[in-house]
C-alpha cells in the first residue's frame, strides 16, 4: 500500500451571485453540509453574510486527530467563492499514512457540489509530502496521484480522467480534468518551502481558478446556444423550402398563357402568414446570435483577467510565466480554441441572417407585386364599367330629346313600332356593351402585349442551401416583374 504524509485537500468552489437569499442547491448548501459533517459546532450555518473581499479570516473545524479543516469566503465581481480545506493535522501520527485514509475526507462525495443553474465549477488542489526513503520518479509519483484520486473518489463515475503532468516550483504536479463536469483536480508533491510559497499566492490563485471557471462556463454555455441556433436555423430553412413551393403559383398567375386557376387571395394570405413567421423566427435568431457574441466577449475579458493574476503570481514568486506552465497552458492552448470555435460559429450563423433578410424581402416583394396586380385589375374593371356607363348615359341623353309620345302599356299588335323610349334604353345598353367591350379589349390586348414582350418563362427558382448565396435569382426576377409595372 502506498503511503503519504499530511495530505491536504483545498477545494475552490464558485457560483454566480443570486438575488434570492434561498440556499437550496447552492454553494452554501454544499459548504454547510461539509461543516455539519466534520465540525462539532452544529448550530453554525454559512450564508452570503460571510462574504467579503479579499478572502475572509479562516473559520476552522477539528473533526478528529486525523482530520481538520477550515473555510474562507470571498465575493468576486458577480460571483461568490468558497475555499475549503480538509486535511490531516501536522502531527507525527499523520506521517506515512495509507492513501486509503483519503476515503474519510470525502464521505458520500461531500466535496463535490451538485451542478445547478448558477454553478461555475470547482478546482480541487491536493498536496502531500513523502518520506525521504520514498522514490521521486515520475512513474512512482503518477502512481501516487492515481491512487489519491481512486481513494478520494471511490465511484468511478465521478473520477476524472488524467489530463497532463508538468512541474511547478521544481516538483511534479498532475492534472485531472473534465470540461463538461466543470471540475479540475491537481495532485501535487510539496515540501515545506513549496507550502510557504503557496501561502504567498493564496488570493491570486483563488482568483486565477475563478477566472478559469468563468471562461470554461462561458464556453459550455455557448455550446448550448449553438444547439439552439442550429435547431432554429434548420426550422427557418424549412420555412423557406415551403415558401419555394408557393412561388410557382404566382408565376402562373402572371402568365396569361397558363390555364391554372389559383386562388390569389388564399395564396397571398399564406404568404403573409409565412412573412410573419419569418419575422418572428428572425427575432429569436438575432437574440441567440447576440448571446453567442456575449459569450465570446466574456471569454475575452476573463482571459485578460486570468493573465493579470498569472502576472501577480509571477511577481510574488519572482518567476517568469514560463515557470508556470501548469497554469499558463490553459491560457495558451485551451482559451484560444474556445475563442476560435465561437468565432467560427458566429461566421457560419451570420450567413443565416442574410438568408432570412433576403427571404423576408422576397416574400414582401411578392406580396406587394400581387397586391398591385389586384389593385390594377380592380382599377381596370372600374374604368371599363365607368366608360361604358358614361357612353350609355350620353346616348340616353341624346335620344331622349326626340321622344315625344307617351308610353302606353298594352298588348303589342301587328304594325306596332318600338317606342322611342324603349329604343333609347336599348341603344344605351348597346352603347354600354360596345364601349365596355372595346375598353376591355384594349386593356386586355395591352396586357397580353406587355407579357409577350417583357414576360419570360423559366424554371421555378430554388433557394440554395445555407452554404451558398441565398435566393439572389429570386430577387432579380421579382425586380424584373416590378420594373415594367413602374414604367407603366
Amino acid at each position: 500500500m502506498l503511503k503519504i504524509d499530511h495530505p491536504q485537500i483545498y477545494i475552490y468552489s464558485y457560483q454566480l451571485s443570486r438575488e434570492s437569499k434561498t440556499e437550496v442547491k447552492s454553494i452554501w448548501t454544499w459548504a454547510n453540509n461539509i461543516w455539519q459533517h466534520f465540525s462539532h459546532e452544529k448550530e453554525l450555518n454559512f450564508s452570503q453574510a460571510n462574504l467579503g473581499y479579499p478572502l475572509t479570516k479562516v473559520k476552522k473545524f477539528s473533526h478528529s486527530n486525523k482530520i481538520d479543516g477550515s473555510f474562507k469566503f470571498c465575493r468576486l465581481d458577480d460571483s461568490e467563492g468558497i475555499l475549503a480545506r480538509i486535511g490531516s493535522p501536522e502531527t507525527d501520527e499523520n506521517k506515512d499514512i495509507d492513501i486509503a485514509a483519503l476515503k474519510d475526507f470525502n464521505v458520500n462525495n461531500l466535496m463535490l457540489a451538485e451542478s445547478y443553474e448558477d454553478w461555475l465549477g470547482q478546482t480541487i488542489f491536493i498536496t502531500y509530502k513523502l518520506q525521504t526513503y520514498q522514490p521521486r520518479t515520475k512513474k512512482y509519483l503518477r502512481q501516487v496521484a492515481d491512487e489519491c484520486l481512486k481513494n478520494l473518489f471511490p465511484e468511478a463515475s465521478v473520477r476524472l480522467p488524467f489530463y497532463r503532468d508538468t512541474e511547478l516550483l521544481g516538483s511534479p504536479i498532475f492534472e485531472y480534468s473534465s470540461l463538461k463536469s466543470q471540475l479540475q483536480v491537481f495532485v501535487y508533491l510539496v515540501d515545506d518551502e513549496i507550502e510557504e510559497k503557496l501561502g504567498q499566492i493564496l488570493q491570486p490563485l483563488f482568483e486565477l481558478f475563478y477566472y478559469r471557471h468563468k471562461i470554461t462556463t462561458a464556453f459550455l454555455d455557448s455550446r448550448k446556444n449553438y444547439d439552439l441556433l442550429k435547431g432554429l436555423y434548420a426550422k427557418i430553412e424549412g420555412i423557406i423550402a415551403n415558401l419555394e413551393t408557393k412561388i410557382p403559383q404566382f408565376e402562373s398567375n402572371n402568365d396569361v398563357a397558363s390555364q391554372e386557376k389559383v386562388n390569389t387571395d388564399e395564396s397571398l394570405t399564406s404568404l403573409k402568414i409565412t412573412l410573419k413567421q419569418l419575422l418572428r423566427e428572425s427575432l429569436d435568431y438575432e437574440r441567440l446570435l447576440e448571446s453567442l457574441e456575449d459569450f465570446n466577449n466574456t471569454i475575452n475579458i476573463h482571459v485578460y483577467n486570468y493573465q493579470e493574476k498569472l502576472a501577480q503570481i509571477c511577481d510574488k514568486w519572482q518567476a517568469s510565466t514560463e515557470d508556470l506552465t501548469t497554469f499558463k497552458f490553459f491560457i495558451d492552448r485551451n482559451s484560444p480554441y474556445f475563442e476560435r470555435q465561437i468565432q467560427g460559429d458566429l461566421g457560419y450563423f451570420k450567413h443565416g441572417t442574410d438568408l432570412i433578410k433576403i427571404a423576408v424581402d422576397l416574400v414582401a416583394g411578392i406580396v406587394d407585386i400581387e397586391q398591385a396586380e389586384i389593385d390594377r385589375s380592380l382599377e381596370r374593371t372600374i374604368q371599363i364599367l365607368g366608360t361604358g356607363l358614361g357612353a350609355g348615359g350620353i346616348v340616353v341623353s341624346a335620344v331622349a330629346n326626340y321622344v315625344e309620345r307617351d308610353i302606353v302599356f298594352r298588348i303589342p299588335q301587328n304594325g306596332d313600332r318600338i317606342h322611342p323610349a324603349v329604343a333609347s334604353l336599348l341603344w344605351s345598353l348597346l352603347a354600354v356593351i360596345v364601349v365596355s367591350g372595346l375598353v376591355g379589349w384594349i386593356n386586355g390586348a395591352w396586357k397580353i402585349n406587355k407579357y409577350r414582350w417583357f414576360g419570360r418563362k423559366s424554371e421555378p427558382p430554388r433557394f440554395p442551401d445555407s452554404q451558398s448565396p441565398p435566393v439572389n435569382d429570386m430577387l432579380q426576377e421579382a425586380a424584373e416583374v416590378r420594373s415594367p409595372t413602374e414604367q407603366e
